[in-house]
């Protein structure tokens, strides 16, 4: 077997980590909310969707079941993306990656309640790191040292890793009548009219028109949406080409790299990401939480 499906996932896992990075500038510093830059995304997305079905038509004598599946899929992916972009208007970047790179534990639990799964001690043990990691990523501290929970924002990235879970299930049940381009083609379509058609008001194109530093905005999140679509189809590659299970340790090792490259703009560019109490006490703990949840992760998976 070619390992150039480490390096296709490991770049995917990278440039994924870099995106959220440019997520979270544009939506706390940037966009009027998420209507506005899910938009301008999605615009573009439409055009590149069409070249790529085009590019890769759907085999023949497809069923309704996959179609399904798969509209079913881009539905809860939507619905993540949405809770996502509006949890990044108050939560650092560095807290969003890990809570919602928790979905395969919900996508074992789904599995364990719907399909008759079990559980091995060692996918036991990766939950109960994932969870442990999880809680203590949600932890916010004050002056003096106390922790406490913000539940609101907590809960949105729980629900929305939830509903990664579920997308990654039914279009799992999809691929098996498809290949990853269509799967991957389909969802950028159908996820381009969804958003359009609920985004494309008066009111978010007067907030896009109202943007302060407007073409250097729209540039930035076009560039953004550019490039995610490069990270996705690389990950698809890299699935195509090597194991899953692996392949998939390796993109959940994203909340590492979010946590270093967000403490390193930190440093050099502190109004790039909104502030964050960043004590030595605080950077160990949080780096500490984030490890378990990699680790359990990759527990889960190997």
């Amino acid at each position: 077997m070619s390992s150039d499906w480490v390096f296709l996932a490991l770049a995917s896992t990278i440039i994924s980590a870099l995106i959220n990075l440019l997520d979270s500038h544009l939506m706390t510093q940037r966009m009027p909310g998420w209507r506005a830059y899910v938009l301008i995304c999605d615009v573009f997305t439409l055009p590149v969707s069409i070249g790529m079905l085009l590019a890769f038509p759907l085999p023949a004598g497809l069923g309704f079941a996959p179609l399904a599946a798969i509209f079913g899929s881009t539905i809860a992916g939507s619905l993540a993306t949405i809770l996502i972009l509006q949890a990044m208007k108050s939560e650092h970047v560095s807290r969003v990656s890990p809570l919602t790179s928790t979905s395969p534990v919900f996508v074992a639990a789904l599995a364990f309640l719907f399909l008759g799964e079990n559980f091995t001690w060692q996918q036991i043990f990766g939950i109960a790191a994932v969870v442990a990691g999880a809680i203590l990523i949600s932890l916010k501290w004050d002056a003096r040292g106390g922790a406490h929970f913000h539940v609101r924002p907590v809960l949105m990235l729980l629900t929305a890793a939830v509903f990664i879970a579920i997308s990654n299930v039914t279009n799992k049940y999809a691929l098996g009548y498809m290949s990853y381009w269509n799967s991957a083609t389909l969802i950028f379509l159908i996820s381009a009219i969804l958003f359009i058609a609920i985004c494309l008001r008066p009111k978010v194109l007067r907030e896009i028109l109202s943007l302060k530093e407007r073409s250097l905005t729209i540039g930035l999140a076009l560039a953004n949406q550019a490039v995610a679509i490069v990270a996705t189809l690389l990950a698809f590659w890299a699935v195509k080409l090597g194991p899953v299970a692996l392949a998939s340790a390796v993109f959940n090792s994203k909340p590492l790299f979010v946590f270093t490259f967000s403490a390193l703009v930190g440093r050099v560019a502190p109004r790039f990401l909104p502030p964050e109490r960043s004590s030595r006490k605080v950077m160990i703990i949080r780096a500490s939480a984030t490890l378990a949840v990699v680790g359990g992760l990759v527990v889960m998976l190997m």
